[in-house]
């Protein structure tokens, strides 16, 4: 390939990196958006903690019920439809919960949200892995900083808006119009694909030929470091789903914070976790995964205890910043490790991984919900200090898998993957 070619593949990758970030900028503006809107939305329904954590369930089941398949489908067919399919999805949900009037007619609602965002979700996290694996860069932890900066951006508006009389249905209803901006960077824009022809006939190979030559999806979950990554997003995910779920409850009922002191606990929550991903990179490079994670673990730990020992929404809040802080690479961690570790399958690791994570979903809401109902919401989020000296535990036994990918690396392979992926372009 002449220089000014593969020159001119290099400003093209860097300019699809702009394409997965704004998904995950969309994804994570509508967590941040969706975290704070759960305590109006449970209090103008009239919806006590279990009834709560019900709902939340309901939706992780559906999330569950479309990455068993959203993987294989990812492959097959591309990532477009999939996230053209989860953004339509979503945006829909959220006019349902606008229109909610009770929990019986709020459950449909869930349902519908949990079956198109892990569409989303998935989406998002196959096309960054199929970044990486195509330009041979580091790229899930950045992306997730993009992630974490739309959460800080969707929780400090929505908590906003809602100071400023606009109402929770009102939210939703602005919500659903963010998604529709998704929809359309779904259908225009030019989304990364693996490199190889992984994805299937749709993407330039043949239907017939993809199907045949492509593994059983019981065959991924047997891969050694995909069944660690399993393990790991089952921990994380359950104290993740805990937080998303009722941490506007703990720092508005609990601690009498407010609306607006809420929003801005949430945002810093995210704050905290999009400076932990913007350096991420850095440490990772110079500490390696296994000490990263296992100190992520253990920080996690120390800020969970601090936040749920706190005397008011203040202190809880410090402790917050901890947390987010330290267990912001755990996740893109994990996944791309997962991703990397089934070349040609990465999006049924991705999904298989994920879809683990979306497990601990179904569990976390309700029994979280329960433990609160029996006792208080403050002793049953103290439960989520053992799932993060978990994390640190399961991290002191990272397995050796493919190389990891950094920097260093990324300059003396990026050549040939430009000139692989340039010369087997495929769109989504």
């Amino acid at each position: 390939m002449p220089v000014g070619a593969c020159s001119g593949a290099l400003v093209e990758g860097d300019r699809r990196f702009d394409i997965p970030a704004h998904l995950f900028g969309l994804l994570g503006f509508h967590v941040g958006v969706w975290a704070v809107q759960l305590a109006p939305l449970s209090a103008g329904l009239g919806l006590h903690p279990a009834a709560l954590g019900a709902a939340l369930t309901v939706a992780a089941v559906g999330g569950l019920v479309t990455l068993f398949a959203g993987g294989t489908l990812a492959d097959r067919v591309g990532r477009r439809p999939v996230l053209v399919t989860g953004f339509a999805g979503t945006g829909a949900a959220f006019v349902l919960m606008a229109l909610a009037w009770r929990f019986a007619t709020l459950i449909p609602a869930v349902l519908l949200y949990g079956l198109s965002v892990s569409f989303v979700d998935l989406g998002g996290n196959t096309v960054g892995s199929a970044y990486e694996q195509a330009y041979q860069v580091t790229a899930m932890t950045g992306l997730h900083a993009w992630f974490s900066g739309g959460a800080l951006a969707g929780a400090i508006g929505s908590a906003a808006a809602l100071r400023a009389g606009v109402g929770y249905r009102g939210v939703y209803l602005g919500l659903a119009a963010v998604m529709a901006a998704g929809l359309v960077t779904a259908l225009l824009a030019a989304i990364p694909a693996p490199p190889g022809g992984s994805t299937g006939g749709s993407e330039g190979g043949s239907p017939g030929r993809g199907r045949r030559a492509r593994p059983a999806r019981a065959q991924v979950w047997r891969i050694p470091a995909v069944l660690f990554a399993i393990a790991l997003i089952s921990v994380t995910f359950f104290g993740d789903g805990a937080l998303e779920s009722f941490l506007s409850s703990y720092l508005q009922r609990t601690l009498a914070g407010g609306v607006l002191l809420s929003g801005i606990g949430i945002g810093s929550y995210h704050f905290a976790s999009l400076l932990g991903r913007l350096t991420a990179t850095a440490a990772l490079r110079r500490f390696g995964e296994r000490r990263v994670v296992t100190a992520a673990g253990l920080l996690a730990a120390t800020g969970l205890l601090t936040a749920v020992m706190a005397p008011d929404a203040a202190g809880a809040i410090g402790g917050l910043l901890l947390v987010g802080f330290a267990i912001a690479p755990v996740v893109p961690t994990t996944l791309s490790l997962a991703g990397r570790s089934a070349p040609g399958r990465s999006g049924q690791a991705v999904a298989t991984t994920t879809a683990a994570g979306y497990g601990s979903f179904i569990l976390s809401p309700l029994t979280i919900g329960l433990i609160a109902q029996a006792t208080s919401l403050r002793l049953a989020l103290g439960l989520l200090v053992l799932t993060s000296l978990a994390i640190a535990g399961l991290a002191t036994r990272w397995p050796a898998s493919a190389p990891p990918l950094t920097r260093t690396a990324a300059r003396t392979t990026r050549g040939a993957a430009v000139h692989h992926e340039v010369a087997n372009r495929e769109l989504a």
